[in-house]
């Protein structure tokens, strides 16, 4: 991973943004934007009447060159920053005498993108059905708000349903439909593995898990990183661990389960919009 040439590349095959290249490439985009301007005031009244919109491609590439830069410049810090860094491990309280402490604790995932798509896409439809209500048939309304509740059950599940769980007794891992509980004194180290988390268990097994949601990568994980995350989210799962006292147990069994009531809100979100789009279809044809 290089740091001081000019064009490099991260270990996943990303580029990395350096000072100098972010430079480069922001001042091609605001050298973009600043001629888009200038054809935009120079346009005559005859050009507006026509509609004349040959600024709109200067403008579009500068902004897009512009988030570009930033944003790569953005992600090429966090990835630089937590690169050699090593994640926090478990505490280990061997020959130490129980504390009294919270006998649980629970992280949701980081799901900062899930919850921005459950307010786009629950809140937007949601509201157009009620700003609608009395100016449209109220079958249209209520197919609204049920396209709204589906597209909300689906960015929760594809977000903070799934969680980090802490009790005496075991750490539980729980994805959208299933959930890994490994009892704590199973608990070895933690190491990345991509976008994703690798806990190594003292008996030579091992279980991995996402720490954010799956929105993050439709188009797959192999050029983005997620450091800060990966390193905040085990952070606060040891915190949790240190916090939780461990249970005297000799149970070795990692037990992986099905979560039933996700399993279930996903077959509705999943039959809901399906339903109200074909009533929808019926409904025009009539």
């Amino acid at each position: 991973m290089g740091r001081r040439s000019r064009i490099g590349w991260h270990d996943d095959g990303a580029l990395v943004w350096t000072w100098g290249l972010t430079l480069i490439v922001s001042s091609v985009g605001l050298l973009l934007l600043g001629a888009a301007a200038v054809l935009w005031a120079a346009r005559t009244p005859a050009e507006v009447a026509a509609g004349d919109d040959g600024f709109i491609f200067p403008a579009m590439f500068g902004a897009v060159a512009l988030f570009v830069a930033v944003a790569g410049r953005i992600t090429t810090a966090n990835a630089l920053r937590h690169a050699n860094s090593r994640l926090p491990q478990v505490p280990h309280q061997l020959g130490v005498t129980p504390r009294i402490g919270r006998r649980r604790r629970s992280l949701r995932r980081r799901s900062g993108l899930a919850y921005l798509c459950m307010a786009v896409t629950a809140g937007g439809l949601a509201g157009a059905a009620l700003v609608n209500w009395g100016e449209q048939p109220r079958i249209g309304s209520l197919l609204e708000l049920a396209l709204a509740a589906g597209g909300g059950a689906g960015c929760y599940l594809a977000g903070p349903a799934a969680r980090f769980i802490v009790t005496p007794e075991d750490l539980r891992i729980e994805t959208a439909l299933r959930r890994t509980s490994v009892p704590r004194h199973l608990l070895g180290e933690f190491s990345r593995r991509g976008v994703e988390i690798r806990l190594d268990l003292t008996n030579g097994d091992h279980v991995q898990f996402r720490v954010d949601s799956p929105l993050l990568d439709p188009r797959g994980s192999r050029y983005r990183t997620n450091g800060r995350t990966q390193a905040r989210t085990v952070e606060r799962i040891v915190a949790m661990l240190r916090d939780v006292p461990p249970a005297d147990s000799t149970d070795s069994r990692v037990v992986t389960a099905p979560r039933r009531a996700m399993i279930a809100l996903a077959v509705v979100a999943g039959l809901v919009p399906v339903a109200a789009l074909a009533a929808m279809s019926t409904l025009s044809r009539r």
